[in-house]
């Protein structure tokens, strides 16, 4: 467990106040753990995914009520915008993830490098991997490698990582990873079972592959615009320190 000083801000108070009601393991994930790593998608204010053990599950329902709405899928935007507070109970917590978790003013969110890989392992669109790169850029000189690096190999995303950070340092025009890093990370991914599937996964496929080069390298075909990274890159440089600076090796 890390605790970390980044405050979650009042747009959570609302969300803080029902947790503090339950003595149960959790994990904020989603959308509003993403926003607290790299400040940069903000968040629907009303909308929380919280991972729990599933054996929790029924405790967690008792927050439903008084204008907060408990659910077990993702609702539809109807349903969202028809409560005032929206939870999404996620019952998949594991003991490892947990004891991972980072404390941000008193509540536990899940760890940066768990996020990252959940990001690059559901994404079915831009903005999962998009979040994913940006949560790598804010993080860099924090992010502890060597968990990212055991947990990609445990979960068989070496090849998509891998090639979500290259892309990543080629907007950047420096290296996102430390050498070591990729590297063990590439002979990992050599191990893996080749993914037929584009990746990320497009309602409508891209024209061309991009980054081909890249994509050859870490067997993956690559259908991710140069624009996806390319904002992030930009939109992060203009609020905080530059990011066009090469990582530590």
């Amino acid at each position: 467990m890390t605790t970390v000083s980044v405050a979650p801000g009042q747009h959570l108070a609302w969300l803080a106040d029902r947790i503090a009601r339950l003595d149960r393991p959790y994990l904020i994930t989603g959308s509003q753990a993403a926003y607290q790593y790299h400040r940069w998608l903000t968040p629907l204010e009303n909308l929380a995914f919280i991972q729990v053990y599933a054996v929790d599950v029924l405790e967690w329902r008792r927050l439903a009520g008084d204008g907060c709405a408990v659910f077990e899928t993702p609702p539809t935007t109807a349903q969202v915008r028809a409560a005032r507070n929206s939870i999404v109970l996620e019952p998949t917590l594991k003991p490892g993830r947990y004891q991972r978790r980072q404390i941000i003013e008193g509540m536990a969110f899940v760890a940066p490098e768990d996020l990252c890989l959940d990001l690059v392992e559901r994404a079915r669109g831009e903005t999962s991997p998009a979040e994913a790169a940006a949560i790598l850029i804010a993080l860099r000189d924090t992010v502890d490698w060597r968990i990212l690096l055991a947990q990609a190999g445990q979960r068989g995303l070496a090849r998509r990582l891998g090639v979500l950070i290259e892309v990543t340092s080629v907007e950047l025009g420096a290296d996102l990873a430390p050498a070591w890093f990729v590297a063990q990370l590439h002979r990992l991914a050599t191990a893996e079972q080749l993914n037929s599937q584009d990746y990320p996964v497009m309602r409508r496929r891209a024209p061309l592959e991009t980054y081909p080069a890249l994509a050859e390298r870490w067997g993956v075909r690559l259908r991710l615009p140069h624009h996806v990274i390319g904002k992030v890159v930009l939109d992060l440089s203009t609020h905080s320190r530059p990011v066009l600076q090469p990582v530590g090796r």
